[in-house]
């Protein structure tokens, strides 16, 4: 069958979108020095001009743009002149899209032309120019190729880059780095259940004074409640949307796949969630960090030994009862006749000086099954009490929640252990359902291969198998993990052009000024490559600094103490910037029975024991 030329749409649209020059024929021009000739064609099509490359001969952005557009008209070629099949759409397919899409922008024009109060000429120009394009034809095209770069970019993935899959997972099943041209994506599989809670207004006083309201409180312990009775799985108390209050609540709290992409400066998750799941995973779970591929996984994550020296010796663990009595103290803000304590301070609040001494703290933690401290309700000395947080008793040996070590875990038929953490958004309970540390099964974890397709295990324990039974997810997941594949690597199109100009070589010609240039683009590529490790490295360094040293800020402001002198001018030495709970005790008593502790009401007044943490 004779082939067609390649329309002069496109080749218009390249040299437009170059910004260099128009060109209304496909011919070659008597000055084109990049040429490329489609099988069974007469004709060239000039790529490139020697007047444009002498204008952009000597810039990154020039050489940038002629590696893109000859991408570009080489995947095109594929598709329309190729008649690519091999996809999961073809070119008629695709292009019927590419119709539809158009109407689409057409209709929203009208929309926002009534919803705005303007007209639908001044909507439809602005939706061309936010396209970059100048008429309906060209967005046309626009979303074609678009859309054939996807399909083309999936295709490739599954059919041709086989270092690609082990370049993104960062180690082999032996556990060593796989490494080739970019950094590895350690990807890890989360799910999370979030309990919103602002934090302290003042900056200063975030720490240690924050606040949780009643509704808070009482969530945060129905979270730890419910997993702890083990009657529900974790992924059952996420899908509350009254509880878990994250978009990820429609999927019981699954984040999908988490990496450690940090070439912009910041990671996926904020730096609490990411890096303290990274820490309990590598640093505190002591079986991982001793184990034979512990360094190659910490290389990966940019764990160094100053970011090891650098963060708490141990996991934070929460007693189980700390969420009980949230819950007990939740409604409570002032005594049994309604009479307000310490002016009315909210930091006495007994619920706010349990959220502050266990929980408002942004270093990772586990629940255990135990008793809070016994020096809980004060000590000679007033900070004493703040190291003694936990004791070795069981607060209720009949909860099925946790595991044999006493520590919470993510419910029916799911061993995870539930690590938590705070941000700015709130308290994050976290479950690891694929951690690097199983390096041995991350291949067949990552498997893209869906239902229906060759070689697809539907027993299998897999990202794409999350959900038993279900085909639609299974695809729905299978595109997301193809999607974090074919993403990890920002240079993912060199491997798209260094193929395809492999295959075409013999059809592209650089002459004259432009012998050369196909060297000159892979240097670019290189280059390009070379400084997405240097981000990733300096990404990865700052991220981890940041989350440190917030720790140690948090760590100096909630150990200080501080004198002062009460309105007597007697001096008050050594008081605490957490509140004890002994305020706390002691005005849920006074909540409870204050004709009995009338007593107590003394310490709550000017000049008493817990007046100076009023505010």
């Amino acid at each position: 069958m004779k082939k067609s030329k390649l329309s002069i749409t496109l080749v218009t649209s390249f040299i437009a979108a170059m910004a260099m020059s128009a060109c209304s024929s496909v011919s070659a021009k008597k000055d084109s020095i990049v040429t490329f000739k489609p099988y069974g064609s007469k004709e060239s099509i000039s790529l490139l001009t020697n007047d444009v490359y002498n204008q952009y001969k000597n810039t990154n952005a020039g050489v940038s743009k002629f590696y893109e557009k000859i991408l570009e008209v080489l995947i095109r070629y594929e598709f329309k002149d190729k008649k690519f099949e091999d996809g999961e759409q073809n070119y008629s397919e695709i292009e019927n899209w590419a119709t539809n899409e158009v109407q689409s922008q057409k209709d929203k024009a009208k929309a926002n032309a009534k919803s705005n109060g303007t007209s639908y000429d001044e909507e439809w120009k602005s939706i061309l120019k936010s396209n970059n394009v100048e008429d309906a034809k060209q967005l046309k095209e626009k979303f074609i190729y678009d859309k054939e770069k996807s399909v083309y970019k999936e295709w490739y993935a599954d059919n041709i880059d086989e270092d690609l899959k082990k370049e993104f997972l960062g180690i082999d099943a032996t556990g060593k780095p796989t490494e080739k041209d970019v950094k590895g994506a350690f990807p890890y599989h989360i799910r999370h259940i979030l309990v919103k809670v602002d934090e302290a207004s003042n900056a200063d006083e975030k720490f240690y004074r924050g606040t949780v309201t009643e509704s808070q409180a009482t969530k945060l312990y129905d979270v730890a409640s419910m997993l702890a009775e083990g009657k529900y799985t974790f992924s059952q108390i996420a899908s509350n949307k009254t509880i878990s209050e994250d978009s990820s609540n429609v999927n019981g709290g699954d984040v999908g796949i988490m990496t450690n992409n940090a070439t912009s400066g910041s990671l996926q998750m904020v730096n609490e969630f990411q890096l303290g799941l990274y820490a309990y995973d590598n640093i505190y779970d002591t079986a991982n960090a001793a184990g034979p591929a512990a360094s190659n996984i910490k290389a990966g994550l940019g764990i160094t030994d100053e970011v090891v020296s650098k963060l708490p010796a141990n996991v934070g663990v929460v007693p189980y009862e700390a969420f009980v009595k949230l819950n007990e103290y939740a409604k409570v803000t002032a005594d049994k006749y309604g009479n307000e304590l310490a002016n009315g301070s909210t930091t006495l609040y007994p619920r706010n000086i349990i959220w502050n001494k266990y929980l408002n703290r942004h270093n990772v933690f586990l629940i255990k099954n135990a008793k809070l401290g016994e020096e809980k309700f004060g000590d000679a000395d007033a900070n004493a009490e703040f190291n003694n947080p936990i004791t070795d008793s069981v607060y209720d040996a009949n909860l099925e929640g946790f595991n044999a070590d006493g520590f919470l875990t993510a419910g029916k038929g799911n061993d995870n252990l539930v690590i938590g953490v705070r941000s700015e958004f709130g308290i994050h309970f976290m479950v690891i359902e694929q951690s690097m540390y199983d390096y041995a099964t991350l291949a067949t974890y990552y498997d893209t291969k869906v239902p229906g397709q060759d070689g697809y295990n539907k027993d299998a324990d897999s990202y794409v198998n999350f959900v038993k039974g279900d085909t639609e997810e299974a695809k729905k997941r299978a595109s997301d993990l193809k999607s974090k594949i074919t993403s990890f690597d920002s240079t993912y199109d060199y491997r798209l052009y260094s193929y395809l100009t492999d295959k075409y070589q013999a059809n592209i010609s650089y002459a004259g000024a432009a012998e050369g240039l196909d060297k000159t683009i892979a240097n670019y590529i290189d280059f390009l490559k070379d400084g997405n490790r240097t981000k990733q490295e300096e990404g990865l360094e700052k991220v981890w600094k940041t989350y440190y040293r917030m720790l140690e800020k948090q760590e100096y402001d909630r150990n200080r103490m501080f004198d002062t002198m009460d309105a007597q001018g007697n001096s008050q030495d050594n008081l605490t910037c957490l509140v004890s709970e002994k305020a706390a005790d002691e005005f849920f008593k006074l909540y409870k029975d204050p004709d009995t502790y009338s007593a107590y009401y003394a310490d709550f007044k000017e000049g008493g024991a817990f007046y100076y943490y009023a505010k």
